[in-house]
């Protein structure tokens, strides 16, 4: 019963995460709607299998990734407000993920239309 109950909370605060973060991250809410048009493409486009599940593991991962990067934002503003050169490499670091999973979707899709 505590097991079922500790998943509970944290579904709760896994779905409250993603409210904050849609609310919050403009990056967030363009990648969503991104997704939204690209997923339906996906299954439409005539392509093997493997092409639309790396398509969609790159979207998935993309997002993924999007939520790291707010989180390390997030914490490190809470942590320290003044400029900090550790600070700035952390954040240019996870914004620079992000960047490389939106280029994986790039070449994914890539992948789906022309292979």
């Amino acid at each position: 019963m505590i097991f079922i109950r500790h998943l509970g909370r944290a579904f709760i605060n896994s779905l409250h995460g993603l409210q904050q973060t849609w609310k919050t991250e403009i990056a967030f809410r363009l990648e969503v709607i991104g997704c939204a048009f690209v997923v339906p493409f996906t299954f439409w486009w005539p392509a093997p299998s493997f092409n639309k599940y790396f398509v969609i593991f790159s979207l998935s991962l993309m997002i993924i990734v999007e939520l790291i990067n707010t989180a390390i934002e997030k914490a490190n503003d809470a942590f320290k407000k003044t400029e900090d050169p550790l600070i700035m490499f952390s954040k240019d670091a996870a914004s620079a993920s992000v960047f490389l999973s939106v280029c994986l979707v790039g070449l994914s899709l890539l992948n789906l239309v022309f292979f």
